[in-house]
């Protein structure tokens, strides 16, 4: 088997990146997207996607029989404008969909909570979608593209995803770390109620289901449902951070996102981690890296 994975630097991709060899015996291609493209060493290859012709030919010749992307715009901390938001939430999403069709190719791809308004979750694979802003709304147009023909792909839509990364990137757990270790009193909001999920559960997911040939759309969203004040005590209390005062603050209308993970369980067979117990793996390998550095 042989799988070609798109942006193998997000969240998403380095589970999967770390756990494919581990737990399979498919053979892994990693195309990395970069204008100007510039080569790395860690992936296969580094491409531009404005060069549709060259990006296609690529795919098509490793012969893949999945291609997996979890390359998604969730947030704009990056400030990107429309175009650059809808170029990798729609425009990339729709090439690889044709992309994978030419070939009979299986195509596994994510979506977020963000195409619901958080009024009235968590929420099922059922439930009508209700974006909110720009961000969203291409989230939404993503999902539509996919749902035209979910019997050659498995649609995952997501809560936040969290989870240890090796390629520096910032999740919202090493965020609240960081934070907490200047000393500074925490001043929080509770302003979305809603179940993180593990990257490396989502990335079991995704496993489970090209090795079962499962397709369609399927909800990942972790075990605990959580407030802001929630995530922040429990990574304080994880980390050993006792000398920090967290001060809570409730909104008036807090966000109701989540999602009901049910079908992924039966279908795929996932048991999602407690946060606590993500947190720990977490802290681990952590360690294990400022170890391996200071050596």
């Amino acid at each position: 088997m042989k799988i070609v994975l798109i942006q193998p630097d997000t969240l998403i991709g380095e589970a999967l990146e770390n756990l494919i060899p581990r737990e399979t015996n498919a053979q892994l291609c990693r195309i990395n997207i970069a204008q100007p493209p510039t080569y790395n060493e860690e992936w296969e290859y580094t491409l531009d996607f404005s060069d549709r012709k060259l990006f296609r030919k690529t795919i098509l010749s490793e012969k893949p029989d999945i291609i997996i992307n979890p390359y998604i715009i969730t947030n704009n901390k990056d400030n990107l404008t429309k175009e650059q938001i809808w170029n990798i939430n729609v425009d990339l999403n729709d090439f690889l969909i044709t992309t994978a069709k030419i070939a009979d190719i299986h195509y596994i791809t994510f979506s977020s909570e963000l195409v619901f308004d958080g009024k009235r979750g968590p929420y099922s694979e059922d439930d009508l979608v209700c974006p909110t802003d720009y961000l969203s709304k291409s989230l939404v147009a993503r999902e539509n593209s996919c749902k035209q023909d979910l019997n050659q792909i498995t649609l995952f839509r997501t809560t936040k995803v969290f989870g240890y990364s090796s390629y520096d990137n910032l999740d919202e757990v090493s965020e609240i770390y960081v934070y907490l270790q200047t000393g500074i009193d925490v001043e929080v909001q509770n302003t979305v109620l809603s179940n993180p999920v593990w990257n490396n559960d989502v990335a079991r997911a995704v496993i489970n289901a090209f090795e079962r040939k499962k397709f369609g759309l399927y909800n990942l969203g972790g075990a605990d449902f959580l407030t802001e004040e929630d995530k922040v005590n429990l990574i304080s209390k994880v980390f050993g951070i006792s000398d920090v005062d967290i001060n809570a603050e409730n909104v008036p209308e807090i966000k109701k996102l989540g999602l009901i993970n049910l079908k992924a369980q039966t279908d795929l067979r996932i048991d999602f981690t407690k946060y606590e117990n993500a947190l720990l793996v977490i802290k681990y390998n952590m360690d294990t890296n400022f170890r391996i550095m200071s050596i």
